[in-house]
């Protein structure tokens, strides 16, 4: 049985993002966003017996062009049955719930993701990078790319304020990353509160940038970074959404990071090239990380993986 559904949403990674979840339940749907592709609203209800709508309930009013919110739904309502908002109470993207919502049985060929009783394989990661701020941002660009696709993905910068990505497009001027810090001890603090601190970046991670001063970070301590991580544990360990969190960790005293990143699933230690004298430095902290590890893993990477040679120091200055 063929039809149409059309998502109205103007972030272009939650599009796309929905349109494979939903597409992989329903490959008999012919799926657009008129925001988007530049669809007339009736685009594609010649390929089905019928339409259905999904809208972002924050841009409905604003883009159908209609006031109050309420009348459009009334009018969509009257017209093509209940439109089905993306986001749920808390704000967040369910696309198995979106999917129930619909009252359309799916086909077998089912998403991972969507199914209820499959584990998320969501993971938690920590980069601790001993590079420059560009050599690190290509690193995460080329290395981290695959954790954006999920139902969320998020990013946490565990660093100063000096060292924040220049293109985060994330709330920098509002110092939310020292916001959530500060509200994330409460007992009240749900999971998936820490979403309401995040915007997207240009990567597609959700993030809360920087913080409000340079070393509110260490300031407010590591104690208090690992609580942080400790609700993105639960996040990724919900089965009922794929999340993916990355947290990059700089700064911190080589004590401190052990018990920081204990329940993580992967930890990568970044140096920029092979050295022997900086390798033998750090593999005291990589073998307490290591032991420190409850269940993950720890490698190292380079971004020169050639160690110099005093021949090619040598042959450089001539």
């Amino acid at each position: 049985m063929a039809f149409s559904i059309k998502i109205y949403e103007k972030d272009k990674y939650m599009y796309a993002l929905m349109k494979a979840r939903i597409g992989q339940l329903y490959p008999e749907a012919y799926i657009t966003d008129p925001y988007l592709e530049g669809k007339t609203d009736n685009d594609g209800d010649m390929f089905g017996e019928f339409t259905k709508i999904l809208y972002n309930p924050k841009q409905f009013g604003e883009d159908f062009g209609l006031e109050p919110p309420e009348e459009a739904v009334r009018s969509l309502q009257e017209c093509m049955g209940r439109p089905v908002p993306t986001l749920d109470p808390e704000g967040i993207i369910d696309c198995r719930k979106i999917c129930s919502a619909l009252g359309i049985e799916p086909s077998q060929s089912r998403d991972q993701y969507l199914s209820s009783d499959t584990p998320s394989g969501g993971r938690l990661e920590v980069l601790i990078p001993f590079v420059y701020i560009g050599e690190r941002e290509n690193y995460i660009r080329k290395n981290y790319g695959d954790m954006t696709d999920a139902d969320l993905s998020l990013r946490l910068d565990f660093t100063s304020r000096l060292r924040a990505p220049e293109d985060d497009g994330a709330g920098i001027s509002a110092g939310n990353m020292t916001g959530l810090l500060e509200a994330c001890v409460s007992r009240r603090f749900d999971p998936d509160d820490i979403l309401k601190y995040c915007s997207r970046n240009s990567m597609g991670f959700l993030t809360p940038g920087a913080s409000k001063g340079d070393d509110d970070v260490y300031d407010l301590g590591s104690t208090r970074c690992r609580m942080l991580l400790d609700r993105c544990r639960q996040l990724v360990s919900d089965e009922s959404r794929k999340i993916n969190v990355l947290a990059i960790a700089e700064g911190f005293r080589s004590a401190e990071l052990p018990v920081l990143v204990a329940d993580c699933d992967r930890v990568t230690v970044l140096f920029s090239g092979k050295d022997k004298n900086e390798e033998l430095a750090a593999s005291g902290l990589i073998s307490a990380i290591s032991r420190s590890l409850t269940h993950g893993e720890i490698v190292t990477d380079f971004l020169d993986p050639e160690p110099v040679t005093d021949k090619g120091i040598s042959g450089a200055a001539v």
